[in-house]
């Protein structure tokens, strides 16, 4: 059978559009999961500001619509193909806003039948990204990982990944963005329904900082690949567009959460993060933290 791209999915990168078109597919099939993910967040540093008086916080509303069909390939692996459409929204800088369209496939096998055998996973995602009225931030992403995972017991489970992560922006290169992730998480089921999770992730590669002090502006200017105005938090300013630093910077990023199922497919999840930015050069540096309510929904 032969696929057809659709005019929506043309002016996307290949791989992009080949991604979401796999997930399109799966959506349309028997047997496919469907899920609503909503979570309210807020975040104490949203504009990544390195002057720690120049940050502005914002709670935001999201929901993820998505479908999801798994297909066993053995006795010991399969893959999974995932669509979805995410939506968020801003309180205070509504210009961040943003719809986004999302794939991702993965393969997983374990090479050693057991319970707790370690399994391990190869997996790409494709995100595609428009803001309402940030040109800056709009284009897409594209993802691959590896990792592993096994369980320790029955209520204990390990994982450990690394991943690449590309970002093109549609207007300028601000957000041209390369990096690299590494990660560690932990799941522990207290109870048969309750699961209470941590992760280390360690980012190392393109960030963008935001500045207004001068201080900081002749720390960040000089070792910074872009340097733009960036519109999106000037009402937090006085009106005047805060400037955007893209430079080689590296990453450490802890949550913690938890996992309440309360009946049928549905679930709250709790969850906090806090991360910690330094550039490599220049001494500039951000931090903050988000705090996280989410409700997911699992129709089938």
């Amino acid at each position: 059978m032969r696929l057809t791209i659709p005019p929506s999915l043309q002016k996307l990168p290949a791989a992009t559009a080949a991604l979401l078109m796999l997930a399109s597919v799966a959506a349309h099939t028997a047997d496919t999961r469907f899920g609503l993910d909503t979570e309210l967040t807020h975040d104490t540093n949203v504009n990544r500001a390195a002057y720690a008086s120049e940050e502005q916080a914002d709670d935001i509303l999201a929901a993820e619509a998505y479908a999801a069909r798994s297909f066993r390939l053995s006795y010991r692996s399969g893959f999974v193909v995932r669509g979805g459409l995410r939506l968020r929204e801003h309180r205070e800088f509504g210009d961040l806003s943003n719809v986004a369209a999302l794939g991702r496939v993965a393969y997983r096998f374990q090479p050693s039948p057991g319970y707790t055998s370690a399994w391990i996973e190869l997996a790409g995602t494709v995100e595609a990204l428009r803001y309402r009225d940030s040109a800056l931030r709009d284009g897409a992403s594209l993802s691959g990982s590896v990792s592993v995972g096994k369980y320790l017991t029955d209520r204990i489970r390990l994982g450990a990944g690394l991943g690449l992560d590309d970002r093109e922006g549609r207007d300028g290169a601000l957000y041209d963005l390369s990096t690299t992730r590494a990660w560690l998480t932990l799941d522990y089921r207290v109870t048969p329904g309750i699961t209470v999770y941590g992760s280390t992730t360690w980012i190392r590669g393109d960030h963008v900082f935001t500045a207004n002090n001068p201080a900081t502006q002749s720390q960040l200017g000089p070792y910074s690949d872009v340097i733009v105005a960036d519109p999106a938090f000037a009402r937090a300013f006085g009106g005047a567009p805060v400037t955007a630093y893209r430079t080689e910077a590296t990453t450490l990023l802890f949550e913690a959460g938890v996992n309440i199922p309360i009946t049928g497919g549905q679930a709250l999840d709790f969850g906090a993060s806090w991360f910690d930015s330094e550039a490599d050069r220049g001494g500039g540096k951000y931090d903050g933290a988000t705090f996280r309510i989410g409700y997911l929904y699992r129709f089938r």
